[in-house]
């Protein structure tokens, strides 16, 4: 069974999914500066980390997107990390207003190149999972998709746009997921 399978809700623009996630290990971070419990707590947020972006690829595939590349990282000069890039299929963005070239038809029939920000949280104390992109986050996103895009060769498509797969994990119930489609206005 697929993880759409147990889609909880979905409405127009968001997808809202309960999904589970398989033995993510999960290790409460102990309290206290420095030592054993910030490793601790490292060890924990990248392992929360890992299972939501496996949860999100896995979630694209299933909705039929293709998945290009995960984790990639510039060579030199720009820091950070682009946590999914994908092809959502033509048919998939087939909106009103979701075309970001002059002949809206010809962007309906290509695929849209999409960078994808997953954003997982254990809890929400922190508040939501989302809430950590802010436009500092976003120029930050654009910069690495644009130098993604000058060192790869893709595929003919309606531009770029940038999603946020946000999950949260529960203990002993689904995670749940929800897709936040064009965080920011599609570019290229």
């Amino acid at each position: 069974i697929g993880m759409t399978d147990q889609v909880a809700a979905a409405t127009r623009g968001r997808t809202v999914i309960a999904a589970r996630c398989g033995d993510h290990g999960l290790t409460p971070p102990a309290r206290g500066p420095g030592g054993e419990g910030d490793a601790r707590a490292g060890a924990s947020r990248q392992s929360t980390g890992r299972c939501g972006e496996d949860l999100a690829a896995t979630y694209l595939e299933d909705i039929g997107w293709k998945i290009l590349e995960r984790n990639w990282r510039p060579d030199h000069g720009l820091r950070g990390e682009l946590d999914i890039i994908a092809l959502e299929p033509a048919a998939a963005h087939h909106e009103p207003g979701s075309a970001s070239v002059a002949d809206p038809e010809e962007a309906w029939a290509r695929p849209r190149l999409v960078i994808v920000e997953v954003k997982t949280r254990s809890s929400l104390r922190q508040g939501p999972p989302a809430a950590a992109v802010d436009a500092r986050k976003v120029a930050r996103l654009r910069a690495l998709a644009a130098a993604w895009a000058s060192t790869h060769e893709t595929p003919p498509h309606a531009g770029m746009r940038l999603d946020v797969v946000s999950i949260l994990l529960r203990d002993a119930r689904p995670a749940l997921l929800r897709h936040h489609r064009a965080v920011d206005a599609s570019w290229g």
